[in-house]
């Protein structure tokens, strides 16, 4: 195998390294969307499930013949 085969052709201009990082900025924000999100819904179920602790009885069983 000679160098010549392992070379890629590098065409970086301006406007590609620009839609490159435009594209990896816009992956960065929506991974932090999507963890905020999971941290949303993770607080919300932690509070539901403390609500339901202190209600005592309530919730606790669920009617499956009503």
């Amino acid at each position: 195998m000679s160098d010549e085969s392992l070379r890629f052709p590098v065409d970086i201009t301006a406007a590609s390294a620009a839609a490159q990082t435009q594209a990896i900025t816009q992956n960065q924000i929506a991974v932090s969307v999507l963890r905020k999100s999971l941290d949303i819904s993770a607080q919300q179920g932690a509070d539901l499930a403390k609500m339901v602790a202190q209600a005592g009885n309530v919730g606790q069983r669920v009617d499956l013949y009503a």
